[in-house]
C-alpha cells in the first residue's frame, strides 16, 4: 500500500507543478491576492518561486513527519491506518493546487468569471475533513491488511 501511496504522491507533485506552471503562464505581471484593490501584490516571478518554495517546505515537513510517525501508527493501529496517514501529503498537495488555481482565476478575471470557480476555495478543507474523518475511523477500528 505504501508503494501506491508514494506513486500517488508523485502524481500530486506533478499535478502541482503543472498547475503552478499553467497559472504562471497566464498571470499578469502583478499578482493580487484579493479582489480588493488596496491589498498587497507581488510580481508573478516571485509568486512562482515563493509558491514552489512553500510547497517544497510543506512537503519536506510532512515527509519527515510521516517517516517518524508511520512505523508507530502501523504498530499500534495497523497498516491501513499508517497508509492513510501517508496520504496526508497528497491531500495537502491538492489543497495547494486548488489555492493556486483560484489565485490564477482571481488574477485572470477578464476572461474567467470568479464566481464560477469559488468552489476551489472549499475543496481543500473538504478534502482535509474527509481525510481526518477516515483517519479517525481507521484508527478507531484498527483495520489492517494483516
Amino acid at each position: 500500500m505504501l508503494k501506491a501511496v508514494n506513486f500517488v504522491r508523485l502524481l500530486s507533485i506533478a499535478f502541482f507543478l503543472g498547475t503552478l506552471s499553467i497559472v504562471y503562464a497566464y498571470l499578469d505581471p502583478v499578482v493580487s491576492f484579493s479582489v480588493e484593490t488596496d491589498m498587497p501584490t507581488m510580481h508573478r516571478t516571485y509568486f512562482f518561486y515563493l509558491g514552489a518554495f512553500i510547497f517544497l517546505v510543506i512537503n519536506i515537513a510532512l515527509w519527515l513527519l510521516i517517516k517518524i510517525m508511520s512505523p508507530k501508527i502501523a504498530q499500534r493501529f495497523g497498516l491501513l491506518s499508517a497508509g492513510w496517514v501517508a496520504v496526508l501529503p497528497v491531500v495537502v498537495n491538492f489543497y495547494i493546487c486548488f489555492l493556486i488555481g483560484f489565485l490564477g482565476v482571481l488574477n485572470n478575471a477578464s476572461s474567467l468569471q470568479l464566481s464560477n470557480y469559488a468552489y476551489l476555495n472549499y475543496l481543500g478543507p473538504i478534502l482535509l475533513i474527509i481525510w481526518t474523518g477516515l483517519a479517525i475511523y481507521f484508527m478507531s477500528t484498527k483495520k489492517s491488511f494483516d
